[in-house]
């Protein structure tokens, strides 16, 4: 049992040191959000790898404030996300469904799991940095709450880098 063990560790660990130069040859992308939303304050980034000029993945973290005023739950989500995007002159567009984790805090405390979807416009400022908007859409599919759980605007600022 130890050497089937020691086995598959080495096997794995072949595997990863082998794949670590072709995933430090691609191209990533970091992507800060900000925006005002119900609740106040809300924040996000993500970081994606680029697979090829029209797709990349990664994954993704948004913090959302706490309104109880206004009615709006604290919220942090983070998850996997795709992102197939076209480029059309200084605009590039795209549409990233993912799936992640939820934690939604209003009056109690519940983790939520479902899908997500954002939709947006970057403008390129130079070769490695852009400007653009955002709409992000968390659901819910598991948990207390179900359906749309959060609908909000950001302002992106992405950086490129290998």
């Amino acid at each position: 049992m130890k050497i089937r063990a020691v086995l598959l560790t080495a096997s794995l660990g072949t595997i990863v040191l082998h794949s670590l130069p072709a995933f430090a040859a691609q191209s990533k992308s970091l992507s800060i959000l900000a925006g005002i939303d119900d609740g106040g304050v809300a924040l996000g980034a993500n970081l994606d790898v680029n697979d090829s000029p029209n797709e990349a993945y990664g994954g993704y973290a948004r913090v959302f404030s706490k309104d109880k005023e206004e009615g709006a739950p604290a919220i942090f989500a983070f998850g996997a996300e795709f992102r197939g995007q076209t480029k059309i002159g200084l605009f590039e567009y795209y549409m990233s469904p993912g799936f992640g984790v939820i934690h939604h805090n209003y009056d109690d405390t519940r983790l939520l799991f479902g899908p997500s979807l954002a939709i947006g416009m970057t403008a390129e400022l130079d070769k490695n940095s852009s400007l653009g908007i955002e709409n992000t859409k968390l659901y819910s599919w598991a948990g207390h709450y179900k359906g749309l759980i959060k609908d909000a605007f950001l302002a992106q600022y992405r950086m490129s880098f290998n």
